[in-house]
Order: structure tokens, then C-alpha cells, then sequence
């Protein structure tokens, strides 16, 4: 099951690569570096095919007031739930570029910084 855009060329990683995903490969990369970068999040389930993608229009909308909030934090409370879920918690995650134009200056108060 995949949770995509129609646009979306995200595609599942093959089984080995997920396998061999650790939190650490995330690195401290936030929402603000993907917001500032044009990328995707995607969210892999490792114990179904499940596969969702959460662009950067919905990453600004879910996480906007927390730019800083490190991908590899908020990847340890995913988990695959919901419809379609098949309520495990060993989630991988990667940046995926979107497929979609965008860009995104950083709010008001970010921009002395």
C-alpha cells in the first residue's frame, strides 16, 4: 500500500536496503533542511509495503512551528498506523526530492538569523 502524490516518482526501497536502515543514517538533518532542500519524507513500514510520502507542503504544514525538530527524532514515534496500517513501529525514513516545484524562505523571525 502506498500513501503518494499522482506525481510522486517515490518508490520503495528493495528489502535489503530497509534492512540494513538505522536511525543514525538520518544524521541531524530537521524539517528546516528538508523545507530548505525541496524534500520529501518518506516513511517506509519495514514489516508490511506499506510506503507514505509527506511532501514539504504537508512537512511545513505538520511541523511549521518546530523547523528544528531533527527528522531522526520525530522517525522514533512513527509508526504504521491508521488505515491501511499494520501497527508495527519499525519505520524507516529517508529524504526523497519532490517531484513538484517549490520553495521556501524561512519565517520572519528566522531571517536575521
Amino acid at each position: 500500500m502506498t500513501d503518494l502524490h499522482p506525481q510522486s516518482t517515490l518508490k520503495r526501497p528493495p528489502a535489503t536496503l530497509l534492512q540494513r536502515f538505522h536511525i543514525g543514517q538520518v544524521g541531524n538533518d530537521t524539517v528546516r533542511t528538508f523545507l530548505e532542500n525541496g524534500y520529501s519524507l518518506a516513511i517506509c513500514c519495514r514489516d508490511c509495503p506499506r510506503l507514505i510520502e509527506w511532501t514539504p507542503p504537508e512537512l511545513q504544514e505538520r511541523f511549521g512551528s518546530r523547523l528544528d525538530l531533527r527528522i531522526a527524532d520525530m522517525a522514533r514515534r512513527l509508526s504504521c498506523t491508521g488505515e491501511g496500517g499494520c501497527g508495527s513501529h519499525d519505520i524507516a525514513v529517508f529524504p526523497h526530492l519532490y517531484d513538484m516545484p517549490w520553495t521556501w524562505s524561512p519565517p520572519a523571525e528566522d531571517a536575521g538569523d
